[in-house]
């Protein structure tokens, strides 16, 4: 608690020097799109580790999370650079996740893995159509998060 706290204080010192060096207001930070497509990702990998462990509370934890982001960012970035960025996430990304959804609440482990795979094809022709091809996303073959286990919980 007292870092935390040590730290939003020095966030608040670098805003208000920075606010009085230049003589106005600092302006709120605004992710660009490759941060949030870095949470994307993030939700992507849980959400395949958590389906794949078939712990269905987790997957769809992960899903909500990952549904909730992509709004915001067709929201937030409808265009990016001539790119129809919102309407490229609801066309292609919106339609598997249904299917996800689906699978997740009938905890059926094959239809999972199939919609999974259609969401990762989906997020790889955005790529391509956004000439970003050479951002290929995949089934994570490791956890990049040792620290979480991905197994349902033993009650």
């Amino acid at each position: 608690m007292r870092n935390s706290a040590i730290a939003l204080m020095a966030g608040l010192a670098i805003v208000v020097a920075a606010s009085s060096a230049t003589g106005q207001s600092a302006q709120p930070y605004s992710p660009g799109l490759v941060e949030f497509m870095m949470s994307v990702q993030t939700h992507h990998v849980k959400l395949w580790l958590a389906g794949n462990a078939r712990n269905w509370e987790l997957a769809d934890y992960q899903l909500d999370e990952l549904k909730e982001l992509l709004e915001e960012i067709a929201k937030r970035v409808p265009k990016y650079r001539d790119v129809p960025v919102g309407q490229m996430i609801e066309a292609a990304t919106m339609p598997p996740i249904g299917k996800i959804e689906a699978a997740i609440k009938a905890r059926d482990s094959a239809k999972f893995v199939a919609a999974f795979d259609r969401l990762t094809e989906a997020c790889n022709s955005c790529h391509e159509a956004a000439n970003r091809g050479f951002i290929v996303i995949q089934r994570p073959a490791t956890s990049s998060f040792p620290n979480q286990s991905f197994a349902p919980r033993r009650k």
